[in-house]
């Protein structure tokens, strides 16, 4: 059964590369739709780079879009988007000590450490989540391995050459992969070791791309970021994290909201 639904994009994972749907990107965000509550949502295939560039959507977008539950995804949050019927509304500023966007998070429900989320998953199969980030020790920035990196792009190269001829989008080029993975290690309360995270945002793949352009060490540009900025003693963080799909006891980072402390 198709509904017209309202949603803030809070979460865009860098575009992946499967044999069903070709180069996909997760989109999820927080339902604005429903009275006097607040939920998640998770919008796949969503495919960004294939949009016009003057329709693509962007995190803190507030957008309607007709959706129908994922058939092949049971996960309560997961809905297949029609692309064409995608219409922004507005855009959630930082305005006001980021007000608009507080307002759409502050009412989530809010684990305190990721073995809650796990509990919870375990549960009622929760697969989107907003978590504390427990005392982050470091960002790890580790090489992936030559093999993996041709690999993946064997499949971009594939994707582009198969890809749809009546698309109205901008992609030309095969997605770049990162030759990095970044995971925060971070360590809670109720847990002896600490955890590693592995962060899947678009955000910080992206400011990889961009950085090593602008900076002698883009990735030492990326750990300040990610550590001393969005993690600042002024700042009040959170996790948005989601399972993946064929592995639902495993969890990533797919976003940090970082708005200033109150």
């Amino acid at each position: 059964m198709r509904e017209t639904i309202t949603m803030v994009v809070t979460v865009m994972a860098y575009p992946a590369i499967s044999t069903k749907h070709g180069e996909t990107v997760c989109v999820a965000g927080i339902r604005t739709d429903q009275l006097m509550t607040s939920s998640w949502i998770r919008l796949f295939p969503f495919k960004v780079r294939d949009m016009p560039s003057t329709a693509r959507i962007h995190k803190w977008d507030e957008i309607e879009v007709e959706v129908v539950k994922a058939s092949g995804d049971h996960r309560p949050e997961s809905f297949t988007p029609n692309l064409d019927s995608i219409r922004v509304v507005r855009h959630l500023g930082t305005g006001r000590s980021w007000s608009e966007r507080r307002a759409v998070v502050d009412p989530l429900p809010l684990d305190v450490t990721m073995a809650e989320v796990e509990h919870r998953q375990a549960s009622d199969a929760t697969s989107l989540a907003a978590v504390r980030t427990g005392e982050v020790l470091d960002l790890e920035i580790t090489s992936r391995p030559t093999k993996e990196l041709d690999e993946q792009r064997q499949k971009a190269q594939q994707a582009v050459q198969q890809g749809d001829l009546f698309s109205l989008g901008d992609r030309h080029e095969p997605l770049e992969p990162i030759p990095f993975n970044f995971h925060y290690v971070t360590r809670y309360t109720d847990e002896s070791e600490p955890r590693r995270l592995k962060i899947i945002d678009w955000e910080i793949n992206q400011a990889w791309r961009k950085w090593r352009l602008e900076y002698p060490d883009p990735e030492q540009r990326i750990r300040d970021k990610w550590m001393n900025e969005l993690l600042a003693p002024g700042r009040d963080p959170l996790f948005f994290v989601g399972n993946m799909h064929r592995f639902q006891d495993q969890f990533l980072l797919l976003s940090v909201f970082w708005p200033p402390r109150r």
